[in-house]
Parts: structure tokens; sequence; C-alpha cells
């Protein structure tokens, strides 16, 4: 396991504070789950990201422009 300093702003260390006293966990263990959940999201969103690029050429060619244009063929 590696070590990561954070500086936060006093806004943030309150906000970090309260998470721990609600939920009685320790200020790491409340920031490595807020961290890997925020991970998880952002690979989600890299990996929507490419696939747009990859994909919306060929379904602006097939005449998809619209959920509604694909909802279409798919029925």
């Amino acid at each position: 396991m590696s070590t990561l300093t954070v500086r936060l702003s006093d806004v943030e260390d309150q906000a970090l504070k309260l998470a721990c006293e609600q939920s009685g966990k320790s200020k790491s263990e409340v920031v490595r789950e807020l961290l890997s959940d925020s991970l998880k999201t952002y690979r989600l969103r890299q990996a929507l990201q490419q696939a747009h690029a990859e994909l919306s050429a060929s379904a602006r060619q097939s005449g998809w422009l619209t959920e509604d244009d694909i909802l279409q063929d798919v029925r």
C-alpha cells in the first residue's frame, strides 16, 4: 500500500470530518472509498467518450442522429 498526502481546504476538511463522524470510519477509509468510487466513474466516463468518438461517425452515416432513430431501427 502506498501513501498519498493531500492538502484540503478548510471546507473540504470539515466535510471529510463530518463524513467520518457519520460513518464511524477513519479519514483514510472514507477517502479510499470515495476515491475508488470516483475512479470507477471516471473510467466509465472515459470508456463512453471513447466509444462515442469511435462510433459517432458510423452512427450518423446510418442515419442515427437521436436515440429515437436507434430505437426505431432496433424494434
